[in-house]
């Protein structure tokens, strides 16, 4: 049998030849084509810190606001994010901070965790820094714990207490290096959520995040892919990091990678960064379709490291498989390390034999409140709502996961590959299972579980 190419990434190794070429309604979703309005990342750095949005140059306000012995802090994700904009923006940051008289022990790196807890120091080195700034610059490293170390500095126009690491409140200026993405509820990731989660206290997040839930929907309608408008996670972090602005200069340098590399550049204001990265991101992270798939098989390569993250691939997927029971999810996620979240397997197993509506409910009035919140409660509902439309068992993740466990808590079908390369083997075999039942299926193939597919003639059950 012959097979077409579709390759997906199973964590660093590529899986090729699954889906027989006799399979004619097959679509790899990619964005049309955008070209950045650059070629040399670092010209189109020094333009945009030369002429920022809403700001004065980057030099003027270093130059203005810093003291000696008075510290920056540069803003960075942790080690669940690509940073591919961290590793080539600090190379290029440091030493230009360093030429405006800035001292090296007045710098320093904040990894704005939020609640994920801290980094080992190699996934500092490996996943966030990289090998030569980390080496340079490793005893000016610092991480946020929201558990400690935070001060209460008022509310929100919604109520949330705004609690910010005094390391941050201390500082003379905020560097913020942001890579804005779509978030599944926030709706725009990156600019403000370095802030918060990124560097707020434990009870910001636990009152700022239940405000996506619905009891019957799961979440909001407004709390989506891409949306910002009326979303009220969003504008609660906007209103946070406005509030913070008042106190502390802030500037923000922000991308957007696209296929591993930096596309976008701007800098300046936060606030005004995170709407101007609206309109780019609208061209490169939403696909268009007439139809759903009868099946959509995804990878969040390798940042499927654990259940809870890989998570983004099932929601990703979601938006594009038909939403009458009958479509079929494929994840393929190593998860090496497992679930990734405590808060996620405690809420899930406390819903084993409910109906899933009921079970929809039940996680949201017990596990997502303003008091029992935690991060990682959310992806219950997430899932919960997502198995209102695609049936239990109809999720299938091709992962290092115990299958019966999967079956049994999370209600998805585990499939264990003998290793990484006979993972063709097992969606070769799934693939002729699905044919036996839908011999003409319309398949998307999804390596970007960034992407928000959005159907125009969506089915779902009558």
């Amino acid at each position: 049998m012959s097979y077409q190419k579709t390759p997906l990434k199973y964590g660093t190794v590529t899986i090729d030849e699954f889906i027989p070429s006799s399979v004619k309604k097959l679509t790899i979703l990619r964005v049309a084509g955008f070209k950045p309005d650059f070629t040399d990342f670092k010209a189109r750095l020094d333009q945009v810190l030369a002429k920022p949005l809403g700001s004065k140059s980057f030099d003027e306000v270093v130059k203005k606001v810093y003291t000696k012995g008075k510290r920056i802090v540069i803003l960075v994700d942790d080690n669940t994010r690509p940073n591919i904009h961290t590793r080539a923006l600090l190379p290029l940051l440091t030493p230009r901070l360093l030429g405006l008289g800035v001292r090296k022990e007045d710098i320093a790196i904040m990894i704005s965790s939020g609640t994920h807890g801290p980094p080992k120091p190699e996934a500092i080195e490996n996943k966030v820094l990289g090998s030569e700034i980390y080496r340079d610059w490793k005893a000016n490293v610092l991480t946020h714990d929201p558990d400690s170390g935070n001060r209460d500095v008022g509310k929100t126009k919604m109520g949330t207490p705004i609690l910010i690491d005094q390391k941050v409140l201390d500082s003379s200026l905020i560097i913020v290096l942001s890579d804005s993405e779509y978030h599944y509820f926030a709706g725009q990731a990156g600019t403000v959520k370095l802030f918060c989660p990124g560097v707020a206290g434990r009870e910001t997040v636990r009152i700022n995040h239940p405000r996506m839930f619905d009891l019957e929907k799961g979440f909001k309608p407004e709390c989506r892919l891409g949306n910002t408008e009326g979303n009220p996670v969003i504008q609660d972090m906007i209103d946070i990091t406005r509030q913070m602005a008042a106190r502390i200069p802030i500037f923000c340098i922000d991308t957007i990678v696209n296929q591993g590399k930096i596309v976008y550049v701007q800098a300046g204001d936060i606030i005004e960064c995170h709407k101007a990265a609206s309109a780019p991101l609208r061209k490169l992270r939403v696909v268009d379709v007439d139809d759903p798939a009868d099946i959509v098989f995804v990878s969040v390569g390798d940042l499927g490291l654990n259940l809870y993250q890989a998570g983004k691939g099932i929601h990703a997927a979601w938006n594009g498989v038909r939403h009458d029971l009958k479509g079929w999810i494929v994840l393929l996620a190593p998860c090496q390390e497992g679930i990734g979240s405590p808060a996620y397997e405690e809420s899930i197993r406390a819903t084993i034999g409910m109906k899933v509506k009921d079970a929809l409910k039940y996680s949201i009035e017990n596990y997502c409140s303003e008091k029992t919140f935690k991060i990682g409660n959310q992806k219950v509902p997430d899932l919960f709502r997502i198995l209102l439309n695609v049936a239990e068992g109809n999720i299938k993740i091709v992962s290092q996961l115990d299958p019966k466990m999967l079956c049994d808590v999370y209600r998805m079908e585990g499939l264990n590959p003998r290793n990484p390369a006979d993972a063709q083997r097992v969606l070769r075999e799934l693939m002729q299972r699905f044919l036996k039942e839908n011999p003409d299926p319309r398949i998307f193939i999804l390596d970007d579980a960034g992407l928000y597919i959005s159907v125009k003639r969506q089915i779902v059950k009558k």
